[in-house]
């Protein structure tokens, strides 16, 4: 049997291209997250991460007198405790409570996923008592609702146990609470508990009549195992040419369209939710929502999960601030920053955070002096000069309303929204207080765990130079986080909030809707 030429040079071409494809899967990198450390390993990585800290944490740079010894005696800690072999998961727990200490809002521990048993229940705050909630957030007994004790232990215990993963002013946060209240396990250890495949819950009623209830814990590897070995099974049915298009048909997640809409309340109110500032200042549909909304009475914008440093909302926002005639020296200074001095880091550094030099402003070096009086003097060596970033020139319009939903996980240019809006009149913050995470990031990996660490390598403060950086902004009404907002309730709290005084009147034209709330 004889071939062609041309049946020749396809046959090869076929052969190359399932060899591309075949390097091509052994060319994906793979978790290389060692699963545990030996005492040495546990050692090396606390080194790597103490080195680094000293070097590019602004955090530690403030006070690095009491940093540094608190840092060496809880590194020691760690590395007395855990002589043998140890978990990954729990050094980064570990890790997590050492990074806390510094009391920066913006350490993290990525790729720490806690596989050692979670509670078999949702937890939901109600006021000073904890509902007990099945998998449907339905009461898992309806004539005894919320949780007193687990395990014997009353829930302040655990929700002290909880406290040390969580960063300044985290801490008293419900909602960044819940995720660790949730790692049952973890905290088992913390407050020196056995472990068990079964929780113990004691459960109240308005009665103060107790019940307890035992709970299996569910295990997460058969479930995982099941899943890999049907993944396996379909690629091995699945044929080159079938792979090649289903990757062809495959949408990533992010580029699917993620409609952003206003929502209707009552008829005075709208809603609408920003969560990724980058995306709000690209996505003009959703510009133009939040302008219709802003012809309304009252806009409720839900920004608890917002990040990201674009401006362009608080620009936006702004028309809703009180006018400012006060012939200060500065009427138009917002804040100030500085960085963490590192060799890899440009002067530019803070751009992106929508700062500039000093010298940007074009001021004469008295009033410069003058500008930045209020500022602490800091260590050359360690920071960088002041940076400054101004008001947005926007004109006040309208006398309608704006009501904003923040959080801890409200961060970054969010942060510098719920601080700018907490004084302006027509502006109510609703939720609970901000963290504090105005800072750009520094992160590395960890050599020998692979945990990817983060952390403040800038400071933030205000036009009189007082720290905000770690702080935090406090809402004018306080309400926890819960998924399930009753939105008319929520209108009825804004309608009852107490009102703030508007610093200066205004005669701007009103270009906003004008109605009163119902």
């Amino acid at each position: 049997m004889s071939f062609s030429y041309r049946s020749i040079v396809m046959l090869l071409s076929v052969i190359i291209f399932a060899s591309l494809l075949k390097l091509a899967f052994f060319a994906v990198p793979k978790d290389n997250t060692a699963p545990m450390l030996n005492a040495q390993e546990v050692r090396q990585d606390l080194y790597a991460l103490l080195d680094q800290i000293e070097q590019h944490s602004a955090f530690y740079a403030l006070t690095p007198d009491k940093a540094s010894p608190q840092l060496k005696y809880m590194a020691s800690l760690i590395v007395e405790q855990y002589q043998d072999m140890t978990p990954n998961d729990r050094f980064a727990a570990e890790i997590t409570k050492l990074l806390n200490s510094l009391k920066d809002p913006g350490a993290q521990v990525h790729d720490f996923d806690d596989q050692s048993g979670d509670l078999p229940l949702t937890l939901r705050p109600l006021n000073d008592q904890w509902l007990a909630l099945d998998s449907s957030n339905s009461p898992i007994s309806n004539d005894f609702p919320f949780v007193t004790h687990i395990d014997g232990l009353p829930m302040s215990k655990w929700v002290a146990a909880s406290q040390a993963y969580l960063p300044e002013p985290a801490k008293q946060s419900q909602e960044m609470q819940l995720p660790w209240l949730k790692k049952l396990n973890l905290l088992r250890e913390d407050l020196g508990l056995s472990i068990k495949p079964y929780v113990l819950i004691t459960l109240i009623n308005d009665d103060l009549q107790t019940q307890q209830v035992t709970l299996a814990l569910s295990s997460h590897e058969p479930q995982t195992q099941l899943v890999e070995n049907n993944q396996e099974d379909q690629t091995q049915d699945m044929s080159v040419f079938e792979f090649i298009n289903q990757l062809s048909q495959f949408e990533r997640t992010e580029f699917q369209d993620t409609p952003n809409q206003l929502e209707t309340v009552n008829n005075t109110t709208v809603k609408l939710k920003i969560s990724d500032l980058y995306a709000f200042e690209l996505d003009r549909d959703l510009q133009q929502e939040l302008l219709k909304g802003m012809t309304h009475p009252l806009l409720i914008i839900d920004l608890r999960d917002a990040s990201g440093f674009s401006p362009k909302l608080l620009t936006l926002l702004s028309r809703y601030q009180d006018a400012d005639l006060n012939n200060t020296l500065a009427p138009n200074v917002m804040g100030f920053a500085h960085y963490r001095r590192s060799p890899e880091l440009r002067n530019d550094y803070l751009q992106p955070l929508n700062f500039k030099p000093l010298a940007a402003l074009e001021y004469s070096a008295p009033r410069l002096k003058s500008l930045t009086r209020n500022l602490p003097s800091v260590d050359e060596d360690k920071f960088s000069p002041w940076y400054i970033r101004t008001k947005p020139a926007v004109t006040p319009e309208g006398r309608n309303r704006l009501a904003l939903l923040v959080s801890p996980k409200c961060r970054q240019e969010c942060e510098w929204i719920a601080y700018r809006t907490k004084s302006w009149s027509r502006a109510n913050l609703i939720g609970e207080k901000t963290s504090g995470d105005f800072a750009r990031q520094y992160h590395f990996k960890l050599p020998n765990s692979g945990l990817d660490i983060r952390f403040s390598s800038s400071l933030t403060y205000d036009a009189l130079g007082k720290l905000l950086s770690g702080t935090g902004t406090e809402p004018d009404i306080w309400l926890p986080q819960n998924s399930d907002i009753q939105w008319q309730g929520l209108v009825s709290l804004v309608r009852s909030a107490k009102p703030k005084t508007q610093l200066i009147q205004t005669s701007q034209p009103t270009k906003l809707a004008q109605a009163k709330l119902n």
